[in-house]
């Protein structure tokens, strides 16, 4: 079976002038109502966007093309990229870059121009057996992730090694399974709940308990605990276990930044700002999007995708693809699509959030969302970027392109607000 892996004080916004009940329709500057604002019995803001606030014209723009591009079809080993796992633009403008597929850490000037290389593979100060995530710190330290040896490390901004940190729950039954972001001295962290016996079927198990790990002494503290992905788990004679991929299944998303974490189960458009402080909800974003069944063409763009999938990182030809077909569609399936597909937060705390597409199909238009739950309005990003593979900052956009040879790059474009 396949297995898937203390500031100036400012006015309050607009929408608070409009009322003082427990539930208010927010208005916007013409009088009309632009999203729906009440409080839960424990004293949470839930604020339910109605419409978009920016006129045309009003939304956000991209340069047309990258202000910085790092990569190439061939040429020096040091612009030659495999799969990267993150890029994160520094404070002087230099972008670093971690490659899992040959554990290398990479620094380029602000021009895209190579700097130095770090790590490679191994187990020792300073290697990777698989690096999957780079962040920054504000001194410009380079933090990483090592899911296989379960570590983080502390690069210098000149590329040497600092410290090495195992990190280790403290709870029983638990693992540590990727990072989700960076607050100060602290990573934002995904735990693996394997508690109890293992259920089958189709089941969101394991679970994940988000937790901040402290970069100085490795001190964890619990934030919340999240249903985890769906999957469809099989037991068999002989202590066998398969564990199969649920196709258009849901499962959380993830994003911090400016020290929130926002979280999002992709059965509904109810997304929860969680303080990194104390874990305590300060607000909850709601939209009314009913879910979309699945029909017989979505199960043939996953097949497509499959396919195409499958020649490109599974080694097999267009045939040998092709005659899996069938195989494929005996997978199982969810009965509905997910909601969305990513959220990212950005640098002011604006929520960008990207409804559902197809596999392989265009992506659709962030909806972008202020930090009081306003719905600012939609926004295309540069064709092809990827955003998960980078981060959104206050004037520009960062992330991996592909060419039409499956090339990746590192690409910066600028952004005007």
């Amino acid at each position: 079976m396949m297995d898937f892996k203390a500031s100036p004080k400012l006015a309050p916004p607009a929408w608070l002038l409009c009322g003082l009940s427990l539930s208010l329709a927010a208005c916007d500057s013409s009088g009309g109502s632009s999203a729906t604002l009440r409080v839960d019995s424990a004293g949470i803001p839930i604020t339910t966007p109605l419409e978009p606030v920016w006129d045309p014209g009003d939304e956000w723009t991209f340069s047309a093309e990258p202000l910085v591009q790092i990569g190439a079809v061939d040429g020096p080993d040091e612009y030659l990229l495999g799969t990267v796992a993150r890029a994160v633009r520094l404070g002087n403008g230099d972008i670093v870059l971690g490659d899992w597929s040959n554990n290398v850490l990479r620094r380029y000037n602000r021009n895209g121009v190579f700097m130095w290389e770090a790590s490679r593979q191994g187990e020792g100060p300073g290697e990777h057996e698989r690096l999957v995530w780079v962040g920054a710190l504000a001194s410009d330290s380079i933090v990483t992730w090592d899911n296989v040896l379960r570590r983080l490390q502390i690069f210098g901004p000149d590329g040497t090694i600092g410290r090495t940190l195992r990190v280790e729950a403290p709870w029983s039954d638990f693992t540590p399974t990727g990072v989700q972001g960076i607050w100060g001295r602290n990573l934002v962290m995904s735990f693996a709940d394997y508690r109890g016996e293992m259920p089958e079927g189709v089941v969101r198990w394991p679970g994940y308990r988000l937790a901040t790990v402290s970069l100085d002494d490795g001190a964890v503290a619990r934030l919340i605990d999240v249903p985890g992905v769906e999957q469809e788990i099989t037991s068999y004679p002989g202590g066998q276990v398969a564990y199969t991929g649920y196709q258009y299944g849901k499962g959380p998303l993830f994003s911090v930044k400016a020290g929130t974490l926002a979280v999002v189960d992709t059965e509904a458009f109810s997304i929860r700002s969680i303080s990194l402080r104390d874990g305590s909800t300060s607000r909850i974003l709601r939209r009314d999007k009913p879910l979309v069944p699945v029909t017989e063409e979505h199960v043939e763009a996953f097949l497509d995708w499959m396919v195409w999938r499958n020649q490109v990182w599974g080694g097999m030809s267009e045939a040998q693809a092709e005659a899996r077909r069938p195989a494929w569609r005996d997978l199982p399936m969810a009965p509905t699509l997910p909601i969305l597909s990513a959220i990212h937060l950005d640098r002011a705390g604006n929520l960008w959030v990207r409804p559902y597409s197809l596999p392989r199909a265009e992506a659709l238009p962030y909806e972008v969302y202020a930090p009081d739950g306003t719905w600012l309005g939609n926004l295309a990003t540069p064709p092809g970027l990827q955003v998960g593979d980078g981060e959104i900052g206050d004037d520009y956009i960062l992330g991996v392109w592909r060419d039409e040879q499956d090339v990746e790059y590192v690409r910066l474009y600028r952004m005007e607000k």
